[in-house]
């Protein structure tokens, strides 16, 4: 057992983690969770390619009906030819004969006019199912993003009790940074159940969880500045190694966040786009919130960690 699980076990017998708190750090540490968030993106890719074959369904029964309507009609006509053979050695009705022409003309007519309405029916049929799926492939993608970016929000406070853990011995007069920290953590936990839902939260939640994450990252700022002032604590290898995770994450939430507003940029685009957005106000597709700059992220990193007075 190395450190990572000795400190998580002894952490979970204190009552300082919860069970499955203690699993996704098992799984951070042993880098299974980006296997598995690598699997969480090709979900939807995966279904859109197995739903791909239904597209054409509709069209190709439609065509297959239309065949074998107009094959019986052929039929029939032949058996009207065969009739009309055996009473060949009859006198000509030349008036009959004109009337048996117009009606195969009108049957002729009404068949083309029939097949022509099925081949529209099918092709209409055909770009709305397109244009569906692709509203439903740009959504899936969006909520794809979303449950990355969760994911490295949910790495970053599974860190925090590990760190402060790590520092708190050494830290005796840093105890209010802790407690702020421990707040934070608490709020951004209650925001994300709170955003629990099966795709992306809508605005008001979006922005909560935003708010309580800034939170978390802002007092993460401040204790790794108070760090600079105990030598000791720098040179714990424990703790050298809890700061390089918790640097790798706050640039994968970076990363995933940006990709989140990408996928969300090009489904708004989709869903205002004309025809699709025909189709998806019928269907009942709504737009997706973006990710907002904090003031902390449009004034840079350096002042992201400076001291507040």
């Amino acid at each position: 057992m190395n450190d990572q699980d000795a400190d998580i076990e002894r952490l979970l017998r204190e009552g300082k983690l919860t069970v499955a708190e203690a699993a996704r750090l098992r799984r951070l540490w042993s880098g299974t969770a980006a296997e598995s968030a690598r699997q969480t993106s090709r979900a939807p890719r995966a279904a859109m390619r197995r739903g791909h074959w239904r597209l054409w369904l509709l069209p190709v029964l439609l065509l297959v009906i239309a065949f074998v309507w107009l094959h019986a009609n052929d039929a029939g006509d032949l058996a009207t030819s065969v009739q009309e053979a055996d009473i060949a050695n009859r006198p000509v009705d030349l008036g009959r004969l004109d009337q048996e022409r117009s009606d195969t003309m009108q049957r002729t007519v009404s068949m083309s006019y029939g097949a022509f309405g099925l081949i529209v029916l099918a092709l209409v049929t055909a770009l709305l199912a397109w244009l569906y799926n692709g509203l439903v492939g740009a959504r899936e993608q969006v909520n794809a993003g979303w449950a990355q970016v969760e994911n490295q929000y949910q790495r970053r406070l599974d860190l925090v009790p590990l760190l402060i853990d790590s520092v708190q011995t050494y830290m005796d007069h840093e105890r209010e940074t802790l407690a702020t920290l421990t707040e934070a953590r608490a709020r951004a936990l209650g925001a994300m159940d709170a955003s629990d839902t099966t795709g992306t939260p809508d605005e008001t939640q979006l922005r909560a969880v935003q708010q309580a994450q800034s939170d978390v990252q802002s007092a993460l700022s401040r204790l790794l500045l108070a760090v600079e002032a105990y030598p000791d604590l720098k040179a714990s290898q424990n703790f050298r190694a809890l700061q390089d995770q918790i640097e790798g994450t706050e640039n994968r939430v970076a990363i995933e966040r940006r990709h989140y507003n990408e996928f969300a940029r090009a489904y708004n685009t989709r869903l205002q786009t004309f025809p699709a957005n025909l189709v998806g106000n019928l269907a009942g597709f709504r737009f997706k919130p973006y990710f907002e700059a904090q003031a902390l992220s449009r004034e840079g990193i350096r002042d992201a960690f400076a001291r507040e007075e």
